[in-house]
């Protein structure tokens, strides 16, 4: 046979009424109180008309739900010198590099290779491009082009 021993802790709700009242400037009602889960809830309301305003909504229950960080794409510029800042035909701020001007300069060169110097300009810089990365940098700097010619 097994032999259990338990240890019982009784607490007047009064003693943790007391004790909060201490600790922190509460209302004077104590209103409600109740066990969620493993909280216990203790609400304090000034006055009996809003505690029938308070009592109606308890019914819906919230939950958060926690966003996870939004992933930042940057990319790693360092050692290129910057030509211009223009704002682009979206609207955005852009700034021109060197290495952009100098390989898109030559206007033999059709969209794809294009797009495969400006993707290798990357990740010569250790940089992972995304397609849309690699198709900022070459739009914005195809337009600067543009502009300037």
């Amino acid at each position: 046979m097994i032999e259990q021993s338990y240890k019982i802790v009784k607490i007047p709700i009064t003693e943790i009424e007391t004790w909060l009242r201490e600790k922190y400037s509460l209302p004077s009602m104590l209103t409600d109180i109740r066990l969620e889960d493993k909280i216990l809830i203790i609400s304090f309301t000034e006055s009996e008309n809003a505690l029938k305003e308070i009592d109606t909504p308890q019914t819906k229950k919230t939950s958060f739900k926690r966003r996870s960080p939004k992933k930042r794409n940057r990319m790693k510029t360092r050692g290129w010198l910057p030509v211009a800042r223009i704002t682009n035909s979206k609207g955005q701020q852009c700034t021109i590099y060197k290495p952009f001007v100098d390989a898109l300069g030559k206007t033999n060169l059709a969209y794809e290779e294009q797009k495969q110097l400006v993707e290798q300009i990357l990740k010569s810089n250790k940089n992972k491009p995304s397609e849309d990365s690699t198709l900022y940098y070459l739009e914005n700097t195809l337009e600067y082009l543009k502009g300037v010619k």
